[in-house]
């Protein structure tokens, strides 16, 4: 079997709002659809990734014009061969290295989904096979203009009528006060068995961060994610474990399965959620994991489900398999086709071969861009 052809879909929708955490916003849907078409017929497919629209076209040009020459005419079950090369896009001088860092991944994921239909597996099978189901949780909690603490508790009843077993909760857009009210009428609202994971998106300084733990600490919290700024966080999540008992997440903003390792190593999380999109793909994510695992250290995977289900599914220290709400990811809940069932809070992975998935492409059609 040999790589023929790369074909890669830039994707964007307009969103009926806009999703905002504590420092973004998210107006659009953005992701690439990537296919690799082989010699035998067995076609690779995979959609990848959140991301400003600038950063996608990257990614798409990194693809067909460096990575794809260099993967025509290879052998697509060979990954751990293939991913080091395709790496060296990311040591390129007078680049943004997060683009070429995204379109390893779009890559490394697609040609997963060519080994899983040549296996015949689904690719939580072949990774491992620890989880047939998981906890779902919803990314929510999003600011909205005006409002207040009971628009939060009425946002948690829905996402269990939806069969939604937790939430992860926006925090760090405004006083430790306030998000804590607003996580407190959440709680209230959802019960004690309802998973909440505030996540601060790297918002706070050390101070406010502690505030609002010792605030939100009788709320039963699974863990407080990017409590604090960027630039000191290992130090700064350490000394939040240490004080406050609440289990530390973070990993998202890593952009390779190293960074993970040192939050690892350092003592600064409990759960480690490192995006397979943002942070070189599945082949990397899975590396990360077996370390994790090492440590005591929980698996988690920020949002994309598509993704994130398969490789949590295949791994013992997994967590919860993240969603968003459905006008938030149109890629998942209205293109994607033959995703798991979602039912009594479990997320039940896809059983056919690779990612289990194919996609409407009368949607890509639509809104596709570039």
């Amino acid at each position: 079997m040999k790589i023929e052809r790369i074909e890669t879909t830039a994707i964007s929708v307009t969103l009926p709002r806009d999703f905002r955490g504590s420092v973004y916003s998210v107006p659009q849907k953005n992701c690439i659809l990537t296919r690799i078409f082989t010699s035998d017929g067995v076609v690779g497919e995979c959609v990848n990734g959140e991301g400003a629209g600038d950063i996608q076209l990257q990614q798409c040009r990194i693809i067909q014009q460096e990575l794809a020459p260099m993967l025509l005419g290879q052998d697509p079950t060979r990954i751990e061969a293939l991913w080091p090369l395709m790496w060296r896009a990311t040591s390129r001088g007078g680049r943004d290295p997060r683009a070429a860092v995204r379109a390893v991944a779009c890559l490394d994921s697609a040609l997963w989904d060519v080994l899983g239909k040549v296996a015949g597996l689904p690719l939580w099978r072949l990774w491992g096979g620890a989880h047939e189901a998981l906890p779902v949780i919803c990314i929510g909690g999003q600011y909205q203009e005006g409002a207040g603490p009971e628009v939060y508790a009425e946002e948690m009843a829905a996402l269990q009528a939806e069969g939604m077993a937790g939430c992860k909760f926006k925090v760090g857009g405004a006083t430790p006060e306030h998000d804590a009210a607003r996580t407190r009428a959440a709680r209230e609202a959802a019960g004690e068995d309802f998973i909440l994971c505030p996540d601060a998106n790297r918002a706070w300084r050390r101070s406010e961060a502690l505030d609002y733990a010792r605030r939100a600490a009788p709320l039963g919290l699974r863990w407080f994610e990017e409590p604090v700024l960027w630039a000191n966080d290992r130090r700064d999540m350490a000394l939040l474990r240490g004080l406050t008992g609440i289990p530390i997440c973070a990993g998202q903003s890593e952009s390779t399965a190293e960074d993970c390792r040192d939050l690892i190593v350092d003592g600064a999380v409990d759960v480690c959620n490192l995006d397979a999109s943002w942070g070189g793909g599945p082949t990397a994510w899975l590396r990360v994991a077996k370390l994790a695992a090492c440590f005591g250290v929980e698996m988690a995977h920020h949002g994309e489900p598509i993704l994130g289900a398969q490789l949590l599914g295949a791994v013992a220290n997994a967590t919860y398999v993240e969603v968003h709400h459905r006008e938030r990811d149109p890629a998942f809940w209205r293109m994607a086709e033959g995703r798991g069932d979602i039912r009594d809070g479990l997320y039940h992975l896809p059983a056919g071969p690779g990612f289990g998935l194919s996609y409407d492409q009368g949607f890509v059609d639509h809104y596709k861009v570039g």
